[in-house]
């Protein structure tokens, strides 16, 4: 349940109010309704029924206020709006009602009335108290029972809040001029009361104004989403080695949705009734179709006599209330631990909805310890806990992540530009993805010049941080509540455009596109940047190898169906080699070595015409290959390895990869030794099929002796050289 609350708005109405004008036709009354219908919009939008507020005017020709009807002494003090739930009423009067004394209240006895009408209406129950007064300070105030007043301002824990117009502004250096006596000494009273009192304070009104007109973000006070046990095993089957933390888990973010529009009567405004609400009532009626007479008619029938239908092909097959049990999954409200996963095999984005804090049992030492040991059990392991989370009974079981959290500090990896690492884990000196000193120095250039920490300028023209996070909000949400409150306070005018402030986090700032736009350009041609083109055909992955690479083959749709010389006799030509085009767009798209179709993939990047990926397939095959060796449960990926191993070695000697393929064999040889459990058996088989190095006389840029080759690759052990004295 939301925190009570109950505010009262003081507004000052005196003569000097609406006949001063503080800025070129804006008086202070202007600035103090402004200042109010910013804080009752977003009370009224928001709409709880425990924030309430009232509304009392000072410096009125009348006096209608409980303190004077009771003892008197507290004229020209009104009671416009009494403690409820604001709504439209409130703002249209706030808008356009607001009404106009010809006399000077006193400040104080408004004070003194708003302090009565809270503790008649909270008496010893728990609020949130706070008085808002608004008042330019000219009338004069009489400052008797101000001890008395204090005590019952901090005694009630009201927290007072005076918006003053035209009031000093020390920290922001701004003085009044010419500032009369009786305002002078407003001031150093309201400042006594400050002193004095623990929760007050002294607001001037461009200040105030300045920070309501930031969107309104409404606190909420954190209740727990769950309470129950994590666990971890079943503690009724082994109660040695299961775990049980009773926790409660709070929501750190949620999506924030805009406000939700109702149906809304257009025809109820040209009635004349008086007591019209323009809902829209929604009703349904049931019929079935019954023949009677050669006539189809339609007969109503009640909701209860009917039964829901599930559709099978074009037949529906009925399912009454009974049977839907079927469909309903038992769960009890839990969440248990499944599994564990390491740091860096978790992906960012499987984090698809909100963050929660899982927390101990409040007051429960024992809890919090089990917690505590739990958490630096996973942050020393590296590892996440995946966990079974159901919400209450019945609810459908969801699958989470437990993050450990310590510090708060969090660590991104992300590949190193510098450095580039082979799949077989070697690195690489020279490719395209490794920078030279000119990149490094222009995109060094770059990100000062991207730099939002002086991108902006303050009203003064010194530089400021640009779009800070605490400022940025959803422009969506805020445009939305800005139009609804526009509309029902002015029906008949143009909805506003959104705020600069807004639009700017949905643009660019010109001032940085015009400042690093020639270093853009120069960093575009120096690395070789270019649109990626589309792919034919479908595909489900998404490819971007081919970014820096230019393509010779760019032939549109119409290119390719206009020429009749690739399709004599309704079949499409072929290259020099008999390679149909199809087939060659299909191996320019292969640049991997996967493990489904190994075999494929790797004959496909061997011919490709466009870009020499002999090297890279070999060297990927190859991973692959040890891949399957060593992930093999019994023999079971053993032949797809060693029909992998054959096409390695048939293409190796093709390709004058002859010393790659040696050197792999080597290392498998190795692999199958040295791996716990042993691979030995996959050895055997490829001295079964005698698949062996390949020699000088199978390959020139072999060099391996035929009958080399044939010893080393018939034994089966290693020499002692190649393990270490710890594995003997």
């Amino acid at each position: 349940m939301a925190d009570k609350k109950v505010t009262i708005y003081i507004v000052d109405v005196g003569p000097t109010m609406w006949q001063v004008e503080h800025k070129p036709g804006v008086t202070g009354l202007d600035l103090a309704r402004k200042a109010v219908l910013i804080m009752l919009e977003a009370k009224v939008i928001t709409g709880l029924k425990t924030d309430l507020t009232s509304l009392l005017l000072f410096g009125t020709d009348e006096t209608n206020n409980y303190m004077n009807d009771q003892t008197g002494g507290y004229e020209h003090v009104t009671t416009l709006y009494p403690i409820e739930q604001p709504n439209m009423s409130i703002l249209r009067t706030v808008n356009n009602e607001l009404p106009r004394g010809n006399v000077k209240g006193d400040a104080f006895d408004a004070l003194i009335v708003a302090l009565g009408m809270i503790d008649l209406h909270c008496r010893k129950l728990k609020y949130t108290k706070r008085i808002y007064l608004l008042t330019d300070g000219e009338s004069p105030i009489n400052s008797s029972d101000l001890d008395a007043v204090l005590h019952q301002i901090n005694d009630s824990n009201v927290e007072l809040n005076i918006l003053g117009i035209g009031f000093d502004d020390p920290e922001a250096g701004f003085f009044e001029e010419n500032k009369s006596e009786v305002k002078r000494q407003s001031e150093s009273f309201f400042n006594k009361i400050v002193s004095k009192c623990q929760k007050a304070t002294i607001f001037s009104m461009e200040e105030t104004l300045k920070q309501l007109s930031k969107p309104h973000i409404r606190t909420v006070r954190p209740v727990p989403i769950f309470k129950g046990a994590l666990t971890l095993n079943d503690a009724k089957v082994s109660s040695q080695t299961s775990l049980t933390i009773n926790v409660e888990m709070y929501s750190r973010t949620t999506k924030v949705r805009p406000p939700t529009s109702t149906k809304y009567s257009a025809l109820s405004e040209t009635t004349s009734t008086s007591n019209k609400t323009s809902e829209v009532n929604m009703s349904r009626t049931y019929t079935i179709s019954v023949v009677d007479n050669d006539k189809n008619e339609a007969v109503d029938v009640p909701r209860e006599d009917l039964n829901k239908a599930y559709s099978l092909g074009k037949t529906l097959i009925p399912v009454n209330e009974a049977d839907e049990e079927v469909f309903t999954m038992v769960t009890n409200k839990s969440m248990e631990i499944v599994g564990f996963v390491k740091n860096n095999e978790f992906k960012r984005e499987y984090l698809m909805s909100a963050v929660a804090a899982v927390v101990p049992q409040t007051n429960n030492l024992t809890m919090a310890q089990r917690l505590s040991a739990l958490i630096h059990a996973l942050y020393e392991k590296d590892s996440f806990a995946i966990v079974r989370y159901v919400k209450k009974n019945n609810d459908p079981p969801k699958l989470g992540i437990l993050i450990p959290y310590i510090q708060d500090c969090h660590h991104f990896a992300f590949p190193s530009f510098d450095r580039v690492i082979s799949k077989s884990g070697k690195e690489l000196t020279n490719h395209n993805y490794l920078p030279n000193d000119e990149m490094l120095e222009k995109m060094d250039h770059f990100i000062d010049g991207m730099d939002l920490m002086s991108a902006a300028k303050d009203e003064e023209g010194s530089t400021k941080e640009y779009l800070k996070v605490k400022e940025c909000f959803n422009p969506v949400i805020v445009q939305t509540k800005k139009a609804t409150c526009h509309r029902a306070l002015y029906p008949n005018d143009q909805l506003l455009q959104p705020d600069q402030e807004m639009v700017a986090q949905t643009q660019f700032l010109p001032s940085l596109i015009q400042n690093n736009l020639y270093l853009a350009n120069d960093m575009r041609t120096l690395f070789n940047i270019k649109k990626v083109n589309k792919e034919r055909g479908k595909t489900g992955k998404r490819r971007f190898a081919d970014a820096n690479k230019p393509s010779s083959q760019e032939l549109s749709l119409e290119e390719i169906l206009n020429k009749p010389e690739e399709h004599k006799n309704g079949k499409r030509a072929k290259s020099d080699d008999g390679v149909t085009t199809d087939a060659l767009i299909q191996h320019e798209a292969i640049r991997e070595v996967g493990t489904i179709d190994p075999i494929s993939n790797f004959q496909a990047m061997i011919a490709n015409r466009q870009e020499d990926l002999v090297s890279t397939a070999v060297e990927q095959m190859s991973v692959t290959i040890l891949h399957f060796v060593k992930t093999s449960f019994a023999e079971g990926l053993y032949p797809k390895a060693l029909d992998c191993l054959m096409i390695l070695r048939q293409a190796c000697k093709k390709e004058s990869e002859a010393s790659r393929f040696n050197d792999f064999l080597k290392e498998l040889k190795t692999t199958c030794f040295m791996t716990q459990p042993s691979k030995t058996d996959f050895w055997d088989l490829i001295i079964r099929e005698k698949i062996t190095l390949i020699s000088r006389d199978e390959a020139l840029d072999s060099t391996t002796s035929i009958q080399e080759a044939e010893e080393k690759s018939n034994t089966d052990t290693l020499d002692e050289d190649t393990v270490a004295t710890d594995d003997l």
